[in-house]
């Protein structure tokens, strides 16, 4: 344990790691510019999220090796000579194939059937497995972490969510074939992105990593029984694309007909979300509370809580309905500067919030949306 520790901590000295984690922080810094446009200032610093992903990573290698030297997996790099570029060409129709569960198993396939290219099924198979299985872990510890709310349509009316994306740089350890086999350290980005608008977070979290951990079971399962019975390394090829898609359509279904629970309330102002050691975080208020009147004052508008506010009172106290249903009172007290804002986010009748999430579009279908605004075609 003490010899794959510091083999994977070698791995800070390499300028390929130091560049995955430079990718992490770009991909944040990008998220980061929504976050502020949405909320007005950023919920964690930067450098808050890049050192929990860097050592989440780590944690995550740790287990992704652990497993890869339980299995013996030995890898050729020449199989990936022909994944990758594959990977990479699936990614223009969307970004979420390029997941090698896709093109590893649609090479895999290939090769069954015209006996080109020759590549080791089983091998390639195993690290689709054990990525996705590092993945589901990572999920389940931080997954939920750095949500944004957002607000999106569904229905035909705009809803309240969370927008909910991670990334950790993961180096692990496997066994590389070639001139003889010996260890090496290879670096790789993993990455989470979803939305919340039928569940909390953390249940939807919860659902993703335990849908994951189930593909990644079925995949080792058929992968070691495939070296017994060389007639399922078929069944393997098309269970890894067809089972990875079958979760991304599953989860989106169930987005698509679920009820969204962020959505304005009859009585009162919902919440959505609060701000970091702001003033609703420090009274108690959590997501999906109702606040029903502030001083006594009946509060059914945003417009009806700057009013209280106005005068900057020293002490407030909130009238709350929380998901359970039960009312409570909470207050606040602040003699020095007095209370100006709550610091949350309100999912209001009409919301009059300007930035409305999309879910992301395809690089190619960009394109032939910018080709046919231009007139090319029709």
């Amino acid at each position: 344990m003490f010899e794959l520790l510091y083999s994977l901590l070698s791995s800070l000295k390499s300028p390929i790691y130091w560049i995955v984690v430079a990718i992490v922080i770009f991909q944040y810094k990008k998220l980061g510019k929504m976050e502020k446009m949405i909320l007005g200032s950023y919920k964690e610093p930067l450098y808050k999220k890049a050192i929990a992903s860097t050592v989440l990573g780590l944690l995550g290698g740790m287990v992704g090796s652990i497993v890869f030297m339980i299995l013996g997996t030995r890898v050729n790099s020449n199989d990936f000579i022909y994944i990758l570029p594959l990977a990479i060409l699936l990614s223009l129709i969307h970004p979420r194939f390029i997941c090698f569960s896709y093109a590893g198993g649609i090479v895999s396939l290939i090769s069954l059937l015209f006996g080109y290219p020759k590549i080791n099924i089983i091998s390639v198979m195993t690290i689709v497995a054990v990525l996705h299985l590092i993945e589901a872990f990572l999920i389940i510890l931080d997954g939920h972490n750095g949500k944004i709310p957002i607000f999106m349509e569904k229905d035909n009316e705009i809803v309240g969510g969370f927008n909910m994306n991670r990334f950790w740089p993961v180096p692990f350890l496997v066994f590389l074939e070639g001139y003889g086999v010996m260890p090496v350290t290879v670096i790789a980005v993993l990455g989470y992105g979803d939305f919340a608008l039928t569940k909390h977070p953390k249940d939807k979290t919860k659902e993703t990593a335990s849908m994951l951990f189930i593909f990644s079971a079925i995949l080792l399962i058929l992968s070691e029984l495939s070296k017994s019975y060389s007639q399922l390394l078929y069944v393997l090829a098309i269970v890894s694309p067809v089972f990875h898609e079958m979760i991304i359509q599953m989860g989106r279904k169930r987005e698509r007909l679920g009820k969204a629970i962020f959505t304005p309330s009859q009585r009162g102002l919902k919440l959505l979300d609060t701000m970091p050691y702001g003033v609703g975080e420090k009274m108690g208020l959590k997501t999906g509370d109702i606040i029903l009147s502030i001083n006594g004052n009946v509060v059914q508008k945003k417009e009806d809580v700057l009013n209280v506010l106005r005068f900057s009172p020293k002490y407030i106290w909130i009238d709350v309905l929380n998901e359970n249903g039960k009312l409570v009172t909470l207050d606040y007290k602040d003699y020095r500067k007095g209370i100006q804002s709550l610091d949350v986010l309100f999912i209001p009748e009409e919301p009059d919030y300007s930035f409305v999430v999309e879910e992301v579009k395809s690089p190619l279908s960009r394109l032939l949306k910018r080709i046919k605004r231009k007139g090319l075609f029709k």
